[in-house]
């Protein structure tokens, strides 16, 4: 049996609007990836606030492009 290789990916920028987990709104300030240290691949958002959250690169993630204004 063939192994599936397909992959999850979503694409965030810097002036994107996140739903975050806790169900705030946030602006993007930056995007970093990177890896857990399992070796799995994570993408770090930074949002203005100063506050972060780390994401599983598979995760979906509600983004309003360039939407602007987060709290």
């Amino acid at each position: 049996m063939a192994r599936d290789r397909s992959k999850s990916a979503f694409k965030v920028r810097r002036g994107d609007v996140v739903s975050t987990k806790g169900g705030r709104e946030e602006e993007v300030k930056a995007v970093r990836d990177g890896r857990y240290d399992s070796g799995g691949p994570v993408v770090v958002l930074v949002f203005k606030s100063g506050r972060r959250m780390r994401v599983h690169a598979a995760e979906q993630v509600r983004v309003v492009p360039g939407g602007g204004g987060g709290q």
